[in-house]
Formats: C-alpha cells, structure tokens, sequence
C-alpha cells in the first residue's frame, strides 16, 4: 500500500520543479526576445545576448541591434544624424546641350576654331537644313565651328520671339565655345530676327559680322506676305513693309553697335521687294554690298536659288574671311 506524502514533504519538490519551469521559459523567452531585437526591461534601441553563469544561471547582456532587414533581403542601413560636412554643396545645374540642326557638323560639340563661331539663321517656312546644307560644307572646309538654330516654329513665329530666342541661342553658344563674339549668316528673314536682336533684346555686343543673302531687313512688299492671317504666320505679318515692328526698328536707324553688315541679292528677286531694301543703310566701312547681276549679269537667280548658288556661297565665305569686307569678285558666275 504506497503512502502519500502531506503537504510538508511534497512542497520542497513542487517548489523545485516550479523554478526550473520558470527557468525554462524564461531562457526560451530571452532567446526569442533577443531575435528580434528587443527584451524585458532593455530599452528598445538594444537587444541582450543570454549566457550560462558559473552557476548555471542564466546571464544576459545587452548586445548593438541588427539593423532591420529592408524588405530587400538585405539589413537596412542604420541611419546616419545629419552632419553639415557630409552633404556636398549644390552647385548650378549643367548648361543643356546645343541640340542637332539637321545638318551634319552644325552645333557639333567637338569642333574647335581659332576663328568666331558662325551662327546661322534661316528664313520663314524653313530650317536650317533647308537653307544652309549647301553652305555648311564651304563654312567647315575653313575650319570654322558652326551653329545653327530651328527657331520659330519654321519660322513663322512673331520675329521678336524668334529675336528672343536667337539670342538665348548665342549666348550658349558663347557659354559652350568661350568666344566673346559670334559672325551670323541670315538668309531672308533671318536678316530681320538678327536686326531685332541687335536692337531690342541686347545682341549687338555678341556679333561681330552679320553677312546677309536676300533679308528682309527693311520688310518686303511682296503680297505673299499677307496672303495668310497674321494669326496663322505673325513673322510674315512682321515682314509686311511697315509693320509696327518694322516702323520701331527704323526710328532708331539701321545699325547697331560695332556690327559690319555684307549683303548679297539678286535682281531677280520677287520674294523680298524692293531688291534695294534689302541692303542696310550706313557708311561703306560698315556696309558692303553685292548683286549678283553687277557680276554675272545674265545669270538668273531667284531668291530661293540663292541659297545654294556657288558663287553666291564663295562671297559668303569670303565676306566672313575678311570680316565683313569682301571683296566683290569673290561672287563668281556659274
């Protein structure tokens, strides 16, 4: 017959027992608390590494937490206090690049001259590859760095938007070469954009050759010019012999700053009329010009074929090489 034990010799064993338990679960607990980085009364930035005492206690110590893992499978970055040192000084954003004209070697970022940057300006309903292509070749084969700028919408544009934009144009090509100067071809209207660059948005210091094919420099009185609303091509309406804009820039004279003017024409011209207007008024040590005809008077050349006719580009190129001064037997005939 066993004998059960009262309460005096059970309790010691159960008390026993009851401690090991508590032990048990409380090393388990530590473990589980130290995984994931926080444990009873440690403060929360620290997690507790458990070891065995010398006697058999369990020992805890407080341990750096492991970064939280991201979501990336890798720990996070822990974070790093702000220090004004570490943080690099802001400084202005790059100058966005010339973009492609159209036409290769213009607004090549290599190029390299000891001469001025030569810029191009087109005409109305046009670009640069249309009216320039020919010439391009011709400006390049001298060594010279060419520009060249799609302004206008085509150039249909209000001419003091597009005079606005040329000389936004300038000043980066300036920025980009380090040249103080640019020479500008202008063909048609881009003769006019030129003249009101020069005039009303600050241009006249940053050229120093303007050399004209046929511009409309004094307007024209082609009706072509108003056979469209001025609303669908406000640069024509602005090219219509005494437009506002062509009785402002008259007031003050035809020349601007230091800048020497070469213009060439022809007698065939029914584009931009009177021929005789498209030459600026001024001292012939700042204005020189040609017409075709003195030199080849039975060659017929109508406005648009001036832009590729070849002795029409060797005077280009020659008034550009002389600064302005060309000399009129460079424009030979076909």
């Amino acid at each position: 017959m066993s004998t059960v034990k009262g309460p005096a010799s059970g309790l010691p064993v159960l008390v026993i027992l009851m401690l090991v338990g508590a032990l048990l679960i409380t090393g388990c607990t530590t473990a589980g608390q130290a995984s994931t980085g926080t444990s009873v009364g440690t403060p929360s930035s620290l997690s507790t590494r458990s070891s065995a005492g010398p006697n058999g206690e369990t020992l805890t110590q407080p341990t750096t937490p492991a970064p939280a893992d991201s979501g990336t499978g890798l720990p996070a970055q822990p974070p790093v206090s702000p220090s004004p040192t570490a943080v690099s000084p802001v400084g202005p954003a790059p100058a966005a690049q010339l973009q492609p004209a159209g036409v290769p070697g213009v607004n090549d970022p290599s190029c390299t001259s000891a001469d001025r940057p030569v810029v191009l300006l087109h005409g109305t309903f046009s670009s640069v590859k249309a009216d320039f292509t020919a010439l391009v070749p011709a400006l390049l084969a001298t060594d010279r760095c060419v520009y060249g700028i799609n302004y206008g919408n085509g150039g249909i544009a209000s001419v003091r938007q597009s005079a606005a934009d040329v000389t936004a144009f300038i000043d980066q090509v300036l920025a980009e070469t380090g040249a103080s100067q640019v020479d500008v071809i202008g063909f048609s209207q881009g003769g006019l954009v030129l003249r009101t660059g020069l005039r009303l948005t600050g241009l006249a210091p940053k050229v120093a050759v303007a050399v004209l094919v046929a511009p409309s420099f004094h307007g024209s009185t082609s009706p072509l010019l108003t056979a469209l609303p001025a609303g669908v091509c406000p640069a024509c309406a602005d090219q219509a012999a005494g437009s506002a804009l062509l009785t402002e820039l008259d007031a003050g004279g035809d020349l601007d700053g230091e800048v020497r003017y070469a213009v060439v024409s022809s007698a065939n011209d029914t584009i931009v009329t009177p021929v005789a207007a498209q030459v600026p008024q001024g001292p012939a040590d700042r204005v020189s010009s040609v017409l075709v005809q003195d030199n080849c008077p039975a060659e017929l050349v109508d406005h648009v074929s001036l832009r590729a006719d070849p002795g029409v580009l060797a005077w280009v190129v020659d008034a550009l090489q002389t600064g302005g001064s060309p000399d009129p037997t460079a424009l030979t005939c076909a």
